[in-house]
């Protein structure tokens, strides 16, 4: 695709690319996509679309970055499928070999002028080329548009909605009333849990004082006046004054006790799925993605897929089970640091060891660690408890591609397990330095090598 192109996309110029590619057969489909939370989204709006169209699919997850060799391997293993890429850029100008047909990238940069022709959108506009493309070669209907614009209000933010196609798409599912704002309280559980569990397991964001210490939860929630016919009841049960009285409460005890940063952490714009029932955990966009987080956090992005694609019943059911058992894990470690902190903090960088918790908890630990100040937020966190080692930032300046491709050629091959950490196993001293040097948000695009 052309610069041109690219600096002048619409939704309008997206079809018409989409249009010029061919999708040659939908029997077999093989989509191999990035573990990001986008580009899993816009998978599963290619995966229900290829299913109402009479297809099969399989899907795949590699890191957003891999070499040409890797595509030709995947492309030679499954030979007798068509094959699309989902957000993963490439390296090197080697050919990619045809078999059936030439692979399709949604999104993703190279190198090679091959993939560039083969590649529709940028990584800007994952989940809106998506939905083009099952428009123009598959069935689609208005579904598929609410997880695309869900998905580029969770990639660009509700008040920086750009570039053109991302407005468009978003735009597109206002006026199909499919997604509606909402202004509130942005805690996942909104919708379907008791009023006391939404504030005792918080973790997006974590409160100090209040998760995990139920004694708190339940003076805050009888201070706020709440009958106690609706204390087992979900938020989205109260009334709008009884919601006023809560909210008003707790933002004063929040600034209180923390401070005024953590308030929109917790108050703000959410979006409403309208075509999600009243008490579905996808009901809320902030419920969507903190399930989404949290399956990336622990590598699950394939159960999570599965309530993607469609299943409300056993697979949404284990999701949630999951992320309830996941956070309240996430809450007692922190807790634990809280008062028996072992790291060490330079100018650089922070270091945590904390002996047996697993490996899947670290990121959301450490994420919480430096949200709350247990660790400084403008160095990189580096966090270990037995085999298992998690980089985790703040810095919005680190190049998350960049550093995938310095650490490759230092032969580390971390897993990604959010927008801002990777995850090692076994890492020495020695390499110890490397990733934290990598990261460190001093250069623009981290350290080169």
């Amino acid at each position: 695709m052309s610069k041109k192109t690219r600096a002048s996309l619409s939704l309008r110029s997206l079809k018409k690319q989409c249009a010029e590619m061919t999708l040659k057969d939908i029997e077999q489909v093989f989509l191999v996509s990035s573990p990001d939370t986008s580009s899993t989204l816009a998978t599963a709006i290619l995966c229900r679309a290829i299913l109402k169209s009479g297809g099969t699919f399989h899907v795949s997850f590699e890191p957003p970055i891999i070499g040409l060799d890797r595509v030709n391997e995947l492309r030679t293993k499954h030979e007798s499928a068509s094959i699309i890429f989902v957000g993963i850029d490439t390296m090197g100008k080697k050919k990619i070999r045809k078999s059936k047909s030439y692979p399709i990238f949604v999104g993703g940069v190279s190198a090679s002028e091959q993939v560039k022709s083969l590649t529709l959108g940028t990584n800007k506009t994952i989940p809106a080329t998506a939905y083009v493309f099952t428009e123009e070669h598959l069935i689609s209907h208005d579904y598929e548009l609410q997880i695309a614009a869900g998905a580029t209000l969770l990639h660009t933010g509700p008040t920086k909605v750009s570039p053109k196609p991302n407005k468009e798409i978003v735009e597109k599912a206002k006026e199909k009333n499919l997604i509606e704002e909402h202004k509130g309280i942005r805690l996942f559980g909104f919708g379907f849990l008791p009023l006391d569990e939404l504030l005792l397991y918080s973790t997006r964001p974590f409160i100090q004082g209040i998760s995990g210490d139920q004694k708190a939860c339940d003076a805050l929630l009888n201070e706020a006046d709440i009958p106690i016919t609706k204390l087992r009841a979900p938020m989205s049960a109260l009334s709008s004054v009884e919601a006023q009285h809560l909210t008003q409460h707790l933002t004063s005890k929040l600034l209180e006790k923390i401070g005024p940063s953590i308030i929109p952490l917790i108050l703000g714009t959410d979006f409403v799925l309208t075509r999600e029932t009243e008490t579905s955990p996808l009901r809320y966009l902030s419920g969507l993605e903190a399930i989404a987080e949290t399956a990336w956090a622990r590598q699950e992005q394939g159960a999570a897929m599965s309530v993607w694609i469609g299943d409300r019943g056993r697979a949404l059911r284990s999701v949630i089970d999951t992320y309830l058992s996941h956070h309240k894990d996430v809450i007692s470690t922190i807790l634990r640091l809280e008062t028996k902190l072992k790291g060490v903090s330079t100018e650089t960088s922070t270091t945590i060891e904390i002996a047996g918790v697993q490996g899947e908890l670290l990121t959301d630990v450490g994420r919480i660690a430096l949200q709350s100040g247990i660790a400084n937020q403008e160095r990189p966190l580096l966090i270990s408890s037995d085999d298992s080692t998690v980089a985790i930032w703040t810095a919005e300046s680190i190049d998350l591609n960049h550093v995938l491709r310095v650490l490759q050629r230092k032969n580390l091959f971390p897993v990604l397990t959010s927008a801002k950490s990777l995850m090692f196993k076994g890492l020495s001293q020695e390499s110890r330095e490397d990733v934290l040097k990598s990261v460190s948000p001093k250069g623009k695009k981290g350290a080169s090598s």
